[in-house]
């Protein structure tokens, strides 16, 4: 990546173990598509006084000409979050390659 990783936590206090394991994860999303300008990850506890709820996580990511957003959520286990979230940027991230390579077909309707 070009600039540097950007962690935010809302609502949840992560270890700092678990702080490197999510910048291993965005770094891995280079993998992908390398011209990536500015990741940035932010990740939300379900509350102060709350004992279970949903856990959210949001990658924002710039690519040249675009920015791709990814929004997930799963039940009471950030990683779980975590590794959803990390997926489905890389499914975009290739998605976008695709389309910017080309190599999706238009859509012409048969007259």
């Amino acid at each position: 990546m070009r600039l540097p990783f950007e962690l935010k936590q809302r609502n949840v206090a992560l270890t700092p173990a678990m702080g490197e394991d999510i910048q291993r994860r965005a770094e891995k999303l280079d993998h992908f598509f390398d011209r990536i300008m500015r990741c940035r990850v932010t990740v939300e506890g379900p509350g102060g006084h709350h004992r279970q709820g949903l856990y959210a996580v949001t990658i924002d990511l710039t690519v040249p000409g675009t920015e791709i957003l990814v929004h997930k959520q799963a039940n009471a286990n950030v990683e779980v979050a975590l590794k959803s979230a990390f997926d489905a940027a890389a499914r975009r991230l290739e998605d976008h390659v695709r389309k910017a390579r080309g190599f999706v077909k238009a859509f012409h309707p048969a007259p």
